[in-house]
């Protein structure tokens, strides 16, 4: 078992934008509609969140490169606007890698993100950093066309923004928030398993106004008791890696004293893609917590399995 930790925390740390690639990545889907101007794309890497506003359209995430032509083909579905505006909500390559393809297609795009997340963007080849970027929040447009960025803290990376957009009571949260499940925490790239739950207790405290969530990378569009419970998990995780740690445990006793609790059942399943189950996540998570606590440096970044998120 200690094995199996030491290979999670190694599978925790593969997240950095050169080591994704589109091997194992789901198809990309067709646009869903979420709200009556709002549309997911799922697959080829991070939920692309379309939201149509009056003069143009905003693209929350691009997904890995090389499919800036499929996400505006399915954009094209349900509006001729422009792409005017993208946020990206963190660094990682499946969220930006095709920033660069739609902006050349209509010129002056203005890309958004956190200045962290704009400072390693800026060294991503193909890339680029935001065009603007913000510290803590930061209002976008008036109206209906009005979209909210929020920074509450580190978590799955040290720049992860909150999209919200008010008048469709719709938030997109990247991967801070996905699969109901542990999201990998990319220390690399100033990620924290111990603070995230203070930096998604935040976020559930401060956002209002919110009926449906669209995570990182699932397929199922929550609502926000699912977010409000995953705030809990997260917490929970937390605390039993500090009890445990400083009790002398190990991270799989951690592991066990959350699988002893049935409220957290629905975050600890073993089921779904090798490497990537949510018992996997969680055992990641408590690594990395574990690391964090005894102040150990991050793993080197390695190649990630193959559904990195």
């Amino acid at each position: 078992m200690k094995r199996l930790a030491l290979l999670a925390s190694i599978v925790a740390a593969g997240l950095t934008a050169a080591g994704l690639s589109a091997q194992g990545q789901p198809p990309m889907a067709d646009i869903e509609k979420v709200s009556d101007n709002v549309w997911k794309i799922y697959g080829q890497g991070g939920n692309t969140t379309v939201f149509v506003r009056s003069d143009g359209v905003a693209l929350v995430d691009t997904k890995l490169a090389d499919n800036g032509a499929a996400i505006l083909a399915r954009v094209r579905q349900v509006t001729d606007k422009p792409v005017t505006l993208i946020i990206n909500t963190h660094s990682h390559g499946d969220h930006v890698g095709s920033n660069a393809e739609i902006e050349s297609v209509y010129g002056g795009v203005q890309i958004v993100a956190h200045n962290d997340t704009s400072d390693r963007m800026e060294t991503m080849d193909g890339v680029g950093a935001a065009t603007e970027v913000f510290q803590w929040d930061m209002t976008l447009g008036t109206g209906a066309d009005t979209i909210k960025l929020y920074w509450f803290g580190a978590g799955h990376t040290d720049g992860d923004a909150f999209v919200v957009i008010p008048a469709e009571r719709v938030m997109a949260a990247g991967d801070i928030f996905q699969l109901m499940a542990m999201p990998r925490i990319d220390r690399n790239s100033g990620g924290s398993a111990l603070a995230l739950p203070d930096t998604m207790a935040k976020a559930r405290d401060t956002i209002t106004g919110v009926d449906k969530v669209i995570d990182g990378h699932g397929t199922t569009v929550h609502d926000w008791a699912a977010f409000s419970s995953y705030v809990a998990f997260t917490r929970a995780l937390a605390d039993a890696a500090k009890t445990t740690e400083q009790a002398g445990g190990t991270v799989e006793q951690a592991l066990a004293s959350l699988e002893a609790k049935p409220e957290l059942a629905a975050f600890l399943v073993d089921t779904g893609a090798p490497n990537n189950t949510p018992r996997v996540r969680a055992l990641n998570g408590l690594t990395t917590a574990f690391q964090e606590l005894r102040g150990e440096p991050p793993t080197p970044p390695g190649p990630p399995p193959p559904a990195a998120r």
